[in-house]
């Protein structure tokens, strides 16, 4: 297990509730079965830790099932209930930046290549680089071209397409499960 320290701080001030961004700042880890709360701009979603890494720079998350049960709007008590067909999320500690991160994956067209392209040919760019590539159609990058579908993936084509990794800043607080919508809204 890794024990360096693991800092996370949201500048005040800036965006968002002022609760939320000082809880935003915070050293807490995630252990598994215990809770976890994701902070939005004033808003706050639950979830639980369902598995930490061996080094704890990992971890995957998952949605709790919530039930208001609050007398009115602005009486934010929940239930929680633990869910395993809920959605999850794979988080990665970013050391460089600092903060946890959403972790997920793409493919696309390797973007030196596209931006080579575009600035030879300029708009209509793409077009060109798919024919020298033997490539009939944006469509055909993926799997089933005549799909039209989110979840249609690029395929990847040697010289062409890679697979990138994408991480998106996530404020979260470890060790707390909390649901909570702000009433001023």
């Amino acid at each position: 297990m890794n024990n360096s320290i693991k800092k996370q701080s949201r500048t005040v001030g800036v965006a968002g509730g002022f609760i939320n961004q000082m809880m935003g700042n915070n050293s807490t880890t995630p252990k598994v079965g215990e809770g976890a709360t994701i902070l939005m701009y004033s808003d706050r979603h639950a979830y639980e830790v369902i598995e930490v890494s061996d080094c704890g720079n990992a971890c995957v998350i998952r949605k709790m099932d919530t039930t208001f049960v609050g007398s009115a709007y602005g009486d934010e008590r929940y239930t929680y209930k633990s869910n395993e067909n809920n959605t999850t999320k794979n988080l990665e500690w970013n050391e460089k930046k600092q903060c946890w991160g959403q972790v997920s994956y793409s493919v696309e067209i390797i973007k030196s290549l596209d931006k080579k392209y575009y600035k030879k040919y300029g708009y209509g760019s793409t077009d060109i680089l798919l024919k020298d590539y033997g490539i009939k159609s944006y469509q055909h990058l993926y799997s089933d071209p005549e799909a039209d579908n989110y979840y249609n993936q690029m395929e990847i084509i040697e010289g062409l397409t890679k697979r990138y990794k994408n991480f998106n800043k996530v404020s979260i607080i470890f060790g707390i499960m909390e649901q909570y919508r702000d009433p001023s809204f």
